[in-house]
């Protein structure tokens, strides 16, 4: 007897459907990330309401696909390859400091959004294109008076030095895909593991991307 398909399924194969349209968008304009788009399983996921990832998989929202998808496509390409910027700088496994939890983790995970979303309008391609708002712009021009590269960690360090709202309005601004996979200090052992082999994985296709974007 031929299997019907239900709702969920449809909307799992439409979504990996246009996963795989976002992946070719990106790859139009950066062919040198060709190797990095190509690393994440997804897989569809009702816990997160945007992408997730922990190095090996990407979970995905199927009602944010569906929807986002009709409304502004190129909002998923600046989503995916957001994600995938964290995985190729090593973000999800370098945490600073021996503490995980609380402001620490807070701090590193905006300062790691700001760092990527940065890097993308520099980029000023057209599948990520938009407009900037007057926060970061400001922003960015901040960022633009230190010294040396910009990076998560220089980030990280200049926010212990601002006040509260100016953090809860980065965090509005910058917030784009969910971070609740990425490794922790307190995971078990088989966990640590796991991260470590994605850890190295990533290290290898961030020097095969760097050498593919020379």
């Amino acid at each position: 007897m031929q299997h019907i398909q239900t709702q969920e399924e449809w909307e799992v194969e439409m979504s990996l459907k246009i996963l795989e349209y976002v992946k070719n968008e990106i790859y139009l304009d950066l062919r040198f990330m060709s190797a990095a788009l190509s690393v994440l399983t997804p897989k569809s996921d009702k816990a997160v309401h945007t992408f997730a990832t922990d190095g090996s998989f990407l979970c995905f929202s199927t009602e944010q696909m569906l929807r986002v998808f009709k409304q502004n496509s190129k909002y998923l390409d600046r989503l995916y390859l957001h994600t995938i910027l964290h995985c190729l700088f090593s973000h999800l496994w370098i945490m600073p400091g021996k503490i995980d939890s609380g402001e620490y983790r807070r701090f590193w995970h905006l300062a790691c959004d700001i760092a990527v979303e940065y890097l993308i309008d520099s980029m000023n391609k057209p599948c990520t294109k938009r407009i900037l708002s007057g926060l970061r712009v400001k922003t960015y021009e901040m960022l633009k008076q230190e010294k040396g590269s910009i990076s998560a960690a220089k980030i990280y360090r200049s926010l212990w030095e601002m006040p509260e709202r100016e953090i809860i309005a980065l965090e509005l601004e910058f917030h784009t895909d969910d971070h609740r996979y990425w490794p922790k200090k307190t995971d078990s052992e088989a966990k640590q593991q796991i991260a470590s082999e994605n850890q190295k994985k990533w290290e290898k296709i961030a020097r095969q991307t760097q050498m593919e974007q020379e």
